[in-house]
């Protein structure tokens, strides 16, 4: 196989960044359109993002088809759906549609029509996923209305709109990007209440971005978290077979693997879609572990030692179980999507804690641990619901030898995997996960209890803002 891979790589040559131009629709309302910003053609949220994708690549191209005072139900005052800009999306070839409609939609004439909300945005969903150009479809919490204007009423779009987006994305399996609390701390920037302004918009471009460079065209065919040789094999185990699966080059829908295809996924080598941060552990000496992408650095506390040499794909991080652990900032918070975890953990024992966030109240929330009776996995992330309990496997990893551990939290279950081989699973829906915003904590609680630190090796620790289930 390897020899085969080598010499699809000579007969491919350079990779050129992309096939073709890879434009983004952008669909909603006023908001969408820039209304609250003095020169929409540059300054609203698509505008703005263009810029900042194009900074990475010029094949960028967004499109804005935002339509002021627009509605997302079909029997509102005036619906999306019967709006040329509408159609202009349906057309546009678009490889993304990122959707943000429902704040006209609190108005008393239109929310008369609740009930139709979810119908009628799964028919729109439906309409852009039908496309031949076979788009990623997104949706977005609409940003939050400060106070009643337009007849606007904000406690709707936050106690009914919202709940309902995230209802939709999950049955739908489409992403849901957080706008409303991405801008939830700045009123300042909303001069009518309503509208944000050119730095709110800009806000708002921010929080998209991540998912366009990062999780566009995901090549992590068999969902490990990296895009590698592996992702490669199985294409090229492919070649010239007819596959659909497998068929990731734009344009897509030829369903035959070819060079092309090879191409796609070369362009993305070695990147991991989705991930937020990454202590890969690998450090001779000093107090810091290293964010490989910078965001969110670990600060060794106590007296953990380097191990050089302790793992086969370099080092390790030793803790003692007495007072050793690494502090970190923010990296993840539960309650805005789904997530995932990957840490591999040598050592240990029963009741110990491998990640732990600390919550509003100042105590710890257990992300992965080990039970106390067994040494099995488990964690208590819950939805706080009156029924919700840990998810505790069967499956010890306190026994010596190295384990990969991965949780996953896909928006409905919570999943635990050691070594890739699935150990539990939540056996009925819950709702979204119970807030838990302030620093993490490898390899100890937050309430610092004597025998629940981390006693053994920990090594190459991954945050991904998305499920990643094998």
């Amino acid at each position: 196989m390897r020899a085969k891979v080598l010499l699809l790589m000579l007969v491919i040559g350079p990779v050129p960044a992309m096939a073709r131009s890879a434009v983004v629709a952008c669909v909603g309302d006023s908001i969408t359109y820039g209304s609250g910003t003095s020169d929409p053609t540059r300054e609203s949220y698509p505008a703005q993002l263009q810029g900042m994708l194009q900074k990475a690549d010029p094949a960028w191209k967004v499109l804005n088809f935002g339509v002021g005072g627009t509605t997302l139900l079909h029997n509102g005052d005036l619906p999306y759906i019967k709006q040329g800009a509408y159609q202009g999306a349906l057309t546009s070839n678009a490889e993304v549609v990122i959707i943000m409609l429902g704040t006209n939609d609190s108005k008393p004439q239109n929310w008369a029509y609740k009930s139709q909300y979810m119908k009628d945005y799964y028919a729109l969903i439906d309409s852009f996923k039908a496309l031949p150009s076979r788009p990623q479809v997104w949706i977005c919490r609409p940003v939050p209305a400060f106070y009643e204007n337009f007849t606007i009423r904000p406690a709707v779009i936050r106690d009914e709109i919202l709940p309902l987006v995230d209802q939709i994305g999950r049955q739908e399996n489409v992403l849901v990007i957080d706008l409303y609390t991405a801008l939830l701390d700045y009123g300042s920037l909303f001069a009518d209440g309503i509208h944000p302004n050119a730095s709110g918009a800009r806000i708002m471009a921010q929080t998209i971005l991540p998912y366009l460079t990062s999780m566009r065209f995901v090549r992590d065919l068999n969902h490990d978290g990296v895009v590698n040789g592996l992702d490669f094999a199985a294409l090229a185990a492919r070649w010239l077979e007819s596959d659909s699966a497998l068929d990731i080059a734009p344009p897509a829908g030829d369903g035959v693997i070819t060079v092309l295809d090879i191409m796609e996924l070369c362009t993305y080598w070695m990147a991991y879609p989705g991930l937020v941060t990454h202590w890969q552990l690998d450090e001779t000496a000093g107090d810091v572990a290293a964010d490989r992408l910078g965001h969110f650095d670990g600060t060794l506390q106590g007296s953990p030692v380097w191990q050089p040499y302790a793992d086969a794909s370099g080092g390790a991080l030793e803790l003692d179980g007495i007072d050793d652990f690494v502090s970190a900032g923010t990296v993840l918070k539960p309650s805005d999507g789904p997530l995932t975890v990957f840490v591999w953990v040598k050592g240990g024992g029963p009741g110990q804690v491998i990640l732990s966030q600390s919550n509003e109240a100042g105590q710890g929330v257990l992300w992965l641990g080990t039970d106390a009776t067994t040494g099995a996995l488990r964690t208590e992330l819950t939805d706080n619901g009156r029924f919700t309990r840990p998810l505790i496997s069967s499956a010890s990893v306190t026994d010596g030898a190295w384990h990969g551990l991965r949780l996953v939290w896909d928006g409905s279950h919570r999943h635990l995997y050691v070594d890739d081989q699935e150990v539990a699973v939540d056996t009925r829906t819950l709702g979204p996960l119970a807030s838990s915003k302030l620093g993490f904590c490898l390899g100890a609680g937050g309430g610092f209890k004597p025998g629940t630190f981390w006693s053994g090796l920990v090594d190459d620790v991954r945050f991904y803002n998305r499920d990643l289930v094998p």
